[in-house]
């Protein structure tokens, strides 16, 4: 699997996974789902290293602010870029707080979710191309 191509798409919402796997699918993209950012830090753990990931920010077990905590703390995952798929607003400093490369509201049109996800794909994937 190309990890220029792969996207970790983490939501506790299987309908929406599901979406987004078929929509990046279409789009010439792989999607590894996670139903929620425990599922998803074990995947990173075991050696996935995709492009991006599509964080929801509410989820139960880990929520985005735990799943990001522990990946900024991770040298090795770090670096994966994450954009944060919400339903609900939290707060703008609460969402500043995730340090993030963008926010996408939910339900996510298709289109928009693909242009999102686009610089992170053609540039071939973090660290694939150093600057």
């Amino acid at each position: 699997m190309s990890r220029w191509n792969c996207i970790l798409v983490v939501d506790d919402d299987l309908d929406l996974l599901r979406a987004y796997q078929e929509a990046l699918a279409l789009d010439g993209h792989t999607a590894v789902l996670a139903r929620d950012g425990a599922e998803a830090l074990h995947l990173l753990k075991q050696g996935l290293r995709p492009a991006l990931i599509l964080l929801d920010l509410l989820m139960p077990r880990m929520d985005a602010w735990e799943f990001r905590a522990r990946q900024r703390a991770d040298p090795a995952l770090a670096s994966i870029p994450v954009i944060v798929l919400y339903a609900v607003e939290t707060g703008l400093s609460a969402m500043k707080a995730l340090e993030v490369e963008g926010f996408l509201k939910k339900p996510v049109d298709l289109e928009v979710l693909l242009r999102a996800v686009a610089p992170y794909v053609a540039r071939g994937g973090w660290g694939a191309h150093p600057q």
